[in-house]
């Protein structure tokens, strides 16, 4: 894909910078901090950010950043306001107005600028375990950054990432293979959906109990009769419960008709009782009465004990209370009457409580027997329920759960005779036909797989020659070179760029080959996006006035040059190095300096701490 920077604008509180870059070779050259990193970064920045870029404080000053380029026939200026999550996209060439796009949508009607970027390239944002492509994964094959220049491939890319890449820009889309993949899927589906559906007439058939119509029709009949004869046995074992029933509810009413002549029982017994405890209470009197004939006076107080003054006091006086005591008049005689009249109260009294003592134990007896007649006569009704009802109540619901199931089948059967067999033999034909389908699908995936395969094989054979040929162009050192299928990583001299731990220049200009070499591949390879820009920046760096070292320098230079001339697979080659370069035929000599920085005539906030 030929792409060319055209010029780059920066805008700071108002003020606007233009720095021009349109030729095929783009040389910028002059001392540490001119800036040359700072215009790099800042033009991609003003398409989007990335973990990889880093904005220098020049570049974190500006309020707008904009890349005017063309891609292809069509010419865009690409502007970004650094305090906003969108881009903005000018397609100047249509006149059309600007169309501003965010960093992030979760609206698939409406692209991201990332995925638009992408769209103008050409590059499809394939997927792969779980990640899609995205612009910035682009930007490492378009920009050698002098942080990550020989030290790590692609500014520390991950291999699957690369890989996506790579297949993306050759065009290795895999477009026959996402189709293939849809079919099988769709294929294996309804598949799926027919064994399905063929277990649950299978599941029918077996419930059914036929492998034939006429076991089914059997079947059948043989249902209708079971029902007849579940129906018949329910009616009879209901009948047998109702009568159950009547005969229980006759003896729960004889146990409630039981209930008044136990009470009546124990009225009788209380009663009884009571009169007892009065003629207890008599006999109580009785006996105190005599008691106290018997007892001699006091000489002396219960209570205290202090001696009884019976002085001038008459005998039928109590020494105690004072009080007149007719008992104790007139001792004698009279006193052996009341003795003896008291004896029998006392005599009288015990016959009469041992007469009720035993009428009240009588009453009670018959209570208890009443209450207990009322036990017996529930547990009597509730041994019927649970011996007799209960078992003809289970027996009941039994049948009728089996008479429902039975109407239920019998309905079934009636139904399906015909429709169940004839759907069996369908669905086992859809069966085998899709089994067909998909061993024919799964072999059409295989054979685009493996087609793949080989394109991407002969893909990888025709970039490792074109960079073992440009390794041999730049030293005889390099004798062995060529591109990993793994990650798509350079191995040079048997050593694979990831596992190098000493950095330099060699690993930059092996980086920088394997780049070239795959957009040479790009354009033998139709339907390819391959980004015709290479932004290479401290492009020199680290070669020394060693012999080998300069050949390498020369190497770069012929490449740059030719790609001046319009030769080679770049369209635009822009390059970054402290040195100053000599003439650039066909190209664009850009000299900075401390004074003259890569953002022309900008006036910073703070102009002691920002590169420009």
């Amino acid at each position: 894909m030929q792409i060319v920077v055209e010029s780059q604008r920066f805008e700071v509180n108002g003020q606007e910078a233009e720095r021009l870059l349109a030729a095929t070779w783009a040389a910028v050259h002059g001392e540490t901090d001119a800036g040359k990193s700072t215009g790099f970064e800042a033009m991609f920045l003003a398409m989007g950010p990335a973990a990889f870029l880093k904005s220098m404080p020049a570049v974190k000053a500006c309020t707008r950043l904009s890349t005017t380029l063309s891609i292809g026939d069509s010419r865009w200026r690409i502007t970004r306001n650094t305090a906003s999550s969108g881009v903005e996209f000018e397609h100047i060439s249509a006149g059309e107005a600007p169309l501003r796009l965010p960093l992030v949508s979760r609206d698939p009607e409406r692209p991201t600028a990332s995925l638009f970027l992408l769209e103008q390239l050409g590059i499809p944002a394939l997927r792969q375990g779980g990640k899609q492509l995205a612009f910035e994964h682009i930007v490492p094959f378009m920009y050698v950054r002098q942080a990550s220049a020989g030290a790590t491939y692609l500014g520390g890319m991950k291999p699957e990432l690369r890989e996506l890449a790579v297949r993306a820009m050759l065009g290795l889309r895999e477009d026959d293979i996402e189709a293939a993949r849809t079919v099988l899927r769709e294929a294996r589906r309804e598949l799926w959906a027919a064994r399905r559906a063929l277990a649950g007439f299978e599941a029918l058939r077996a419930k059914f109990g036929f492998s034939t119509p006429e076991e089914l029709t059997h079947r059948r009949h043989q249902t209708e009769q079971d029902l007849a004869r579940a129906r018949d046995a329910a009616r009879e074992a209901a009948a047998e419960l109702s009568k159950a029933n009547k005969t229980l509810q006759e003896l729960r009413d004889a146990a409630k008709k039981a209930h008044p002549a136990a009470d009546a029982a124990d009225r009788a017994a209380a009663e009884a009782e009571k009169q007892l405890g009065v003629a207890l209470r008599r006999l109580g009197e009785a006996e105190g009465r005599l008691a106290q004939l018997r007892s001699p006076d006091p000489a002396a107080c219960p209570t205290c004990r202090q001696r009884l003054r019976t002085a001038g006091l008459p005998e039928h006086v109590c020494p105690m209370c004072k009080e007149d005591d007719p008992n104790r008049r007139s001792q004698g005689p009279a006193e052996d009457e009341r003795l003896i009249a008291a004896k029998k109260a006392v005599e009288d009294a015990k016959r009469v409580v041992e007469l009720l003592r035993k009428e009240a134990k009588e009453a009670r007896a018959k209570a208890t027997e009443a209450h207990r007649a009322v036990r017996d006569a529930y547990r009597a009704a509730d041994s019927y329920a649970e011996v007799t009802v209960e078992p003809l109540r289970r027996t009941v619901v039994e049948l009728e759960k089996r008479v429902q199931e039975l109407a239920v089948l019998a309905e079934q059967l009636g139904e399906r005779v015909d429709e169940l067999v004839d759907a069996i033999a369908a669905q086992q034909e859809a069966v085998k036909r899709l089994e067909v389908e998909v061993r024919r699908a799964a072999q059409v995936l295989a054979d685009a797989e493996s087609e793949a395969r080989e394109r991407l094989t002969d893909l990888l054979k025709r970039w490792s020659v074109h960079f073992a040929r440009r390794m041999a162009s730049a030293g005889a050192q390099w004798r062995h070179a060529y591109i990993a299928e793994a990650g798509f990583t350079p191995v040079v001299n048997g050593e694979n760029f990831d596992q190098v731990s000493v950095a330099g220049a060699t690993l930059a200009l092996v980086e920088l080959n394997a780049l070239v070499s795959l957009r040479e591949v790009g354009r033998e390879v139709t339907g390819s996006s391959v980004p015709g820009l290479l932004v290479v920046d401290a492009a020199l760096a680290g070669l020394s006035d060693a012999p080998d070292d300069q050949a390498v320098r020369a190497y770069l230079l012929d490449l740059f040059a030719a790609t001046a001339r319009g030769e080679g697979p770049l369209s635009q080659v822009m390059t970054g190095s402290q040195e100053a370069i000599g003439d650039v035929p066909g190209g664009r000599r850009i000299a900075l300096s401390k004074g003259e920085r890569y953002i022309p005539g900008l006036v910073l906030p703070d102009p002691g701490t920002t590169a420009a």
